[in-house]
């Protein structure tokens, strides 16, 4: 039977070598823990970009439909100025062939 210096012995390499393969994953974990941080970091600015140019995208077509509502209105009140200056002509003509 071996004594507890033999076994002891025997459990340093293996012991060793442990230690040695938890060093190698915790420093493999730090990689890809650094990795998962700058892959957030960039999610999170491109989420933001985006963010902000559907804003933007949104205040242009709201700005956009508003103009179109104005310009419309506008049209309409042409239209009826229009039709009222004819009127006037038509009045005059038919007053003036009497």
């Amino acid at each position: 039977m071996p004594s507890p210096e033999q076994r002891l012995d025997q459990l340093e390499p293996v012991i060793s070598e442990m230690l040695a393969k938890q060093d190698e994953t915790a420093a493999k974990v730090e990689r890809v823990s650094a990795q998962v941080r700058q892959l957030t970091v960039v999610v999170t600015n491109s989420l933001t970009t985006q963010s902000d140019n559907i804003e933007f995208l949104l205040t242009q077509t709201q700005q956009l439909t508003e103009g179109q509502a104005r310009l419309e209105q506008g049209q309409t009140e042409l239209k009826q100025q229009v039709n009222q200056g004819f009127a006037q002509i038509i009045t005059l003509i038919n007053e003036r062939l009497k």
